[in-house]
């Protein structure tokens, strides 16, 4: 800008300084012009009132010629009124040509003086003539004198080279000023620039600093103002971004907005990932590039098309795992007109398990109407057979009785199974919280165990170093005791051994046995509630089908980790793994 700054300043001067020698140079022609012409007059008026009374012969008139052309620097020549030429002081005047034609010599014609510059054939040069008629006795004819033009062009010549050089000296001290000037007036704009560059490429940090108090002082302070509040902006807008990043990136859901020509303008790195995309960056792409699933394209262009709030559950094969998604599409407005669309606001949603809770609600009803049904079944058909006379038959009515009180029992276990279950599972903190040693809540857990398991023997090994374990002590026995009574269960001959010690932080607790086994299509869904591997052998040895779900839960409200393996006729191992 300094440069174009001065390159004007320079235009300027130099348009004036041409301007100004032109005017001059006019004005000097002017004024020559005119003092040759008044002082030609005047000395042709003098010239003629000498020649008034001389003899008016050729060669009287040829020698007064030379004689006052010589004191007056006149170029003199007297014509007849035909046009010849009587006398000339710079050519032989029968030698020249008729002048009649000439036109200051047809301007003398008419009776008044007459004036002309033209190029003159005879002395090959420009020159000014100044004709007057001339009249004397014994004469009628016309008196010239002319000036050559190169004397006025030469004094013309050198007083415009003065004024050059007069305006020279002065565009010169001139553009130096301006070269002042302008560096002077760009030093604040320089700055300006220069602050203006830091700020572009980020820093807000940057001030300038200014003493001056006319526009460019009132411009800086103005930058500066407009510096912190775009600073502070700038701060607003960062922390605001990164608190919906943050929010974004929190989400378990997918989320993506798309715009009315279907470009995805925003999405969070759950999004792809739901969709299992190969290209994580859709950021700017078009919807239907990256998007592969015709269930959501159609939703995304109808909620656009039809302005529409739209919902609709598909099934995603993802990394081999079955997906339950729900798509969901909301028409996003411009919050200052309202009916404005902008596009949509896509969120993916993985209800999977959800939809396996609720499935797992409705079993849970099915099993406890069916489990509830069963004995309840069994004891009205009882109690009417007995009602019918069987009571008359007391060895019947007493086998009867029995099989009420089996099915009471079967009733009232179930029912305390459920009711525990329930307890573990809203338990929010454990209660009756103590360091109990893992060995004495064995020793209570034997005791409490039936012993009537022929041929089944039952080994513990507790390491004696174990430290103690801080736990609800009727919680681990009731962990215990369902592990083991299962094993029991399920053991003809063979053994039942329980092991635990201290390794890495963790109680490691085995139960291990020689029992029947258990298929490995069964173990993924063991701790599922009211599963059975055969319904009819637990049913007859008394199970409700809810020990080992118990059992999973005390082990998660402990924080812990249970895991089970085991092979038909050769017996089921469970590992146990509780934080001290």
């Amino acid at each position: 800008m300094q440069k174009k700054l001065l390159l004007t300043y320079i235009s300027i001067i130099a348009l004036s300084m041409v301007f100004s020698v032109f005017l001059s140079w006019r004005s000097i022609n002017i004024y020559f012009e005119s003092r040759v012409e008044s002082e030609t007059a005047q000395e042709t008026a003098l010239i003629e009132r000498l020649l008034e009374d001389v003899d008016t012969s050729p060669e009287v008139l040829q020698a007064y010629v030379d004689e006052l052309s010589g004191i007056t620097d006149l170029r003199l020549t007297i014509i007849a009124k035909d046009g010849t030429v009587i006398a000339d002081s710079d050519n032989v005047a029968s030698e020249m040509n008729n002048h009649a034609n000439r036109p200051e010599i047809i301007g003398a014609s008419e009776g008044e003086p007459s004036s002309n510059v033209r190029y003159s054939t005879t002395m090959r040069m420009f020159f000014y003539y100044y004709a007057i008629p001339f009249q004397v006795e014994g004469f009628d004819g016309y008196l010239r004198s002319s000036v050559p033009a190169e004397e006025i062009e030469s004094i013309t010549t050198n007083l415009i080279k003065i004024v050059i050089i007069g305006v020279a000296i002065g565009a010169l001290v001139a553009i130096g000023v301006a070269t002042l000037m302008t560096r002077r007036f760009m030093e604040p704009i320089n700055e300006l620039t220069r602050v203006a560059k830091i700020i572009a490429e980020g820093n807000y940090d940057e001030k300038i600093y200014l003493s001056s108090d006319d526009q460019v002082g009132e411009l800086a302070e103005a930058f500066n103002t407009m510096t912190y509040v775009l600073r502070k902006n700038i701060w607003e807008l960062s922390y605001r971004n990164a608190e919906l990043e943050s929010i974004l990136t929190s989400m378990n859901s997918g989320l993506a907005a798309i715009d009315n020509d279907f470009v995805i303008t925003l999405n969070n790195d759950t999004f792809p990932r739901m969709l299992d995309l190969d290209d994580r960056a859709i950021d700017g792409k078009k919807f239907y590039e990256v998007v592969r699933e015709l269930t959501v394209f159609e939703i995304v262009e109808k909620s656009i098309k039809d302005q529409d709030y739209l919902s609709k559950e598909m099934v995603l094969d993802i990394d081999g795992e079955e997906k339950i998604i729900q798509i969901t599409a909301t028409p996003i407005y411009d919050k200052h007109t309202v009916h404005k669309q902008l596009g949509a606001l896509i969120i993916l949603m993985d209800v999977t398990q959800i939809r396996k809770l609720e499935g797992m609600r409705r079993d849970f009803v099915s099993n406890v109407t069916h489990e509830l049904k069963t004995p309840l079944t069994s004891i009205r058909g009882f109690v009417d057979t007995l009602k019918n006379g069987a009571m008359d038959d007391k060895a019947v009515a007493m086998r009867f009785l029995d099989i009420i009180d089996i099915e009471t029992d079967r009733l009232s276990n179930l029912i305390q199974d459920i009711l525990s279950l329930s307890e573990i599972e809203t338990v929010v903190g454990e209660k009756n919280i103590g360091d109990y040693s893992f060995d004495e809540i064995m020793g209570e857990v034997i005791d409490i165990l039936p012993r009537h398991h022929e041929g089944v023997e039952l080994i513990t090994e507790i390491d004696d170093r174990l430290p103690l374990f801080t736990c609800n002590k009727n919680r681990m026995k009731q962990l215990m005791i369902n592990i083991i009574d299962n094993s029991l269960k399920y053991t003809v001959e063979g053994y039942v051994k329980i092991s635990a010690f201290e390794r890495h932080g963790y109680l490691n607790i085995t139960v291990e046995d020689t029992g029947i086994g258990i298929e490995r299509m069964h173990l993924s869904r063991l701790f599922e509630r009211f599963y059975r591997v055969d319904k009819g052998r637990s049913r007859k040895m008394g199970g409700t089908g809810l020990g080992l779900s118990i059992v999973k839960h005390i082990v998660e409200l402990y924080s812990g980790d249970i895991a089970i393996d085991s092979e038909v006729g050769q017996g089921t191992v469970i590992t146990i793994k509780l934080p001290y």
